[in-house]
């Protein structure tokens, strides 16, 4: 009986792409999936946009659609924080952002490996290179998309909205997700945000007895005026690290991808060995107090149990 490892990639595509179209819907982009959104989980659209960067060349309508929600909707993204995942780790999105973001001087280091489902990077280049002169050339993909949704998924939004792009709407959600109070350096570390930027809102704040800052936890002291403002009507929100969380499965893919295209047995033991390491290492990014309760989060695992035991090598 042969392993079904083709099986299992495409199983990881179509998840992951269900995720990105039903998140990008409730943010207005009119897209149908088959996956709902979990409407208390926070979307990061600056790290949903990152994670849909590798999916432009092969899924054209997601390229179109969300290219257009960004001509409508540059203020809601950060792109200082996505320039900043682009320059983390030499990867091939950089180059398809450094189209989106004209304003991005600093050259891109070249990829080891092309976005998903390319074959080179001659691919990656010429894509870019089309990208750039279709933008420059077609006027529909400055449409106008609806109107994201007012749920907790949305909160990020909202509150980038009320208080600005700056590091204190991160805190602000943080303690909010995590009303039992939070480190400092927890909030720094899941916004890409310094630490001396989180460190400085939180002083203000403290000084101004929003927040308490106690055996190094900071706590909302009142945190029913800030949900108010907000329209989270919700008692718990679920907070996820989405650029760990998205980064995990494109790793994944673009391993299978690689295995596909050298002709690899699916039923060798060097593929066994090399999905097992890379779900181990997805299995590690997606778990955290914070993900504890969320349905996507438990989704992945499921498929990634059910595909590991799929891949295995049967004697």
């Amino acid at each position: 009986m042969k392993t079904s490892l083709t099986t299992f990639e495409n199983q990881i595509h179509d998840w992951l792409l269900d995720l990105l179209y039903s998140q990008w819907r409730v943010l207005g982009v009119p897209f149908s999936t088959s996956q709902p959104q979990h409407p208390d989980e926070i979307i990061d659209p600056d790290a949903l946009l990152w994670c849909s960067l590798e999916f432009f060349s092969s899924e054209p309508r997601l390229c179109e659609q969300v290219v257009s929600w960004l001509a409508s909707n540059d203020q809601s993204l950060l792109r200082p924080r996505i320039r900043k995942f682009a320059r983390a780790k030499p990867d091939p999105r950089a180059s398809i952002w450094h189209v989106l973001d004209p304003q991005w001087k600093s050259d891109v280091e070249k990829p080891a490996c092309p976005c998903y489902r390319q074959k080179s990077l001659d691919e990656l280049v010429g894509f870019c290179r089309d990208l750039t002169n279709k933008l420059q050339t077609t006027v529909t993909l400055r449409q106008h998309p609806g109107t994201r949704q007012r749920t907790p998924a949305t909160v990020l939004l909202r509150a980038r909205d009320t208080l600005g792009a700056d590091a204190r709407h991160f805190l602000l959600v943080y303690l909010l997700a995590n009303p039992g109070g939070a480190k400092l350096r927890s909030v720094a570390d899941w916004s890409g945000q310094s630490y001396r930027n989180i460190s400085k809102a939180a002083s203000r704040w403290e000084a101004a007895r929003i927040i308490s800052i106690e055996h190094g936890y900071s706590r909302l002291r009142s945190p029913a005026p800030w949900a108010a403002i907000l329209e989270l009507e919700s008692a718990h929100i679920s907070l996820l690290d989405w650029v760990r969380l998205y980064d995990a499965p494109i790793l994944l893919l673009r391993t299978l991808d690689k295995v596909r295209t050298a002709q690899i047995p699916a039923d060798s033991p060097v593929v066994a060995a090399i999905v097992r390491e890379i779900t181990a290492e997805v299995e590690a990014c997606v778990e955290s107090d914070l993900s504890a309760r969320s349905q996507t989060v438990q989704d992945l695992k499921n498929l990634l149990v059910s595909g590991q035991a799929a891949i295995r090598p049967v004697r």
